[in-house]
């Protein structure tokens, strides 16, 4: 098991926010796919998983004007 930092922003252009509603948590996981599962069940199929330069793994999905990022540091 690994311990992640998380960056989750939530973005909501339709009601007409112009900044993401951002939150940190801090977990200790197997694997991040198991997280986001958790969180989003059904639609983590619809989120793309990207390895950063830097090494942060981001997870992204955006439906209509919503958007969601989480962001994995491992601690």
């Amino acid at each position: 098991m690994k311990e992640y930092e998380i960056v989750v922003k939530y973005c909501n252009g339709c009601s007409g926010a112009q900044h993401p509603q951002t939150s940190f948590d801090e977990a200790t996981l197997e694997d991040p796919d198991d997280y986001i599962r958790s969180k989003h069940g059904r639609d983590f199929d619809k989120f793309t998983k990207e390895l950063l330069p830097d090494g942060k793994l981001l997870y992204a999905y955006h439906i209509g004007g919503v958007a969601y990022f989480y962001e994995f540091t491992e601690l």
